[in-house]
């Protein structure tokens, strides 16, 4: 898993042993959506690592996902995820002291996206994305309005988010049931270097509602690194918590590491067939 490798070393040996060529529909951000779709007929396989650390007290998660992404039509495209989630943290939660805990989740999603107007032909790209996610302890149903413009070596990207999560727990031997509405913003901006190269930042917040109000709220912001060639591209995003406005912990009152982490380390590789 990502935790036992040097995540930037093997980024960059990545890039070493790939040429440079330009493609249509690399991510250049490891959160933030780009409206370009695949052309019909194309197929890209995508690996997603998000490792996620530190709470109040010792955490641990991995979310890996392996995709199949393929072009249906002009301007529509759709993909099937394979989802495991992984976390390891004290058994008491909120007070130190207890023992280490694990578990592991499984899922399997569909995502449709399909482009309205083009980033560079039009005065901004447009396109609508939905997903649907089933697992062994969720059902989530996900969408996006994502818009971006390409202005020559500059990519700006916004996405606006909103999810519908139910999720299943087992406590004192019964079932509990929770539903959370969650509302996510993401934006980034993105200089090339060249064709291939290119480097930018994210910004990204997340809002969870519980009954009909906020409980918890965060904002994250940090750098992002990417690379495309002509049949592989990469994404590295290292997100760190720089504001917590709601659910703040007794630990820093700036910060919320009850419901969100410290800081989240994103890697997406991508290899079209």
């Amino acid at each position: 898993m990502l935790r036992h490798v040097n995540v930037p070393i093997l980024f960059f040996a990545v890039l070493m042993i790939i040429p440079e060529f330009a493609v249509s529909n690399e991510r250049r951000f490891g959160y933030a959506y780009e409206s370009s779709v695949l052309p019909p007929g194309a197929r890209e396989i995508e690996i997603w690592n998000t490792d996620r650390r530190g709470r109040t007290y010792f955490y641990r998660r991995m979310d890996q996902r392996i995709e199949y992404e393929f072009g249906v039509s002009n301007n529509l495209m759709s993909a099937f995820y394979l989802n495991t989630t992984t976390r390891t943290r004290d058994s008491n939660g909120e007070n130190a002291g207890g023992s280490k805990s694990s578990s592991t989740s499984f899922a399997i999603s569909n995502e449709w996206k399909y482009k309205l107007m083009d980033r560079v032909a039009d005065p901004f790209g447009l396109a609508l994305y939905g997903e649907g996610t089933m697992g062994t302890d969720k059902f989530e149903i996900e969408a996006k309005i994502i818009a971006d413009k390409q202005l020559q070596n500059l990519l700006i990207a916004f996405d606006l988010v909103g999810e519908y999560e139910s999720s299943s727990d087992v406590v004192n031997g019964s079932e509990v049931i929770a539903e959370e509405y969650k509302v996510k913003a993401d934006a980034g901006a993105a200089f090339f270097f060249s064709n291939s190269f290119g480097t930018g930042i994210e910004l990204r917040t997340e809002n969870i509602f519980v009954g009909g109000s906020l409980q918890h709220s965060a904002i994250f912001a940090g750098p992002t690194v990417s690379y495309a060639s002509e049949e592989i591209w990469a994404t590295l995003t290292f997100l760190p918590q720089i504001y917590g406005p709601k659910g703040g912990t007794t630990v820093s009152k700036n910060l919320n590491f009850d419901e969100f982490e410290k800081i989240q380390i994103r890697l997406l590789l991508s290899f079209h067939f």
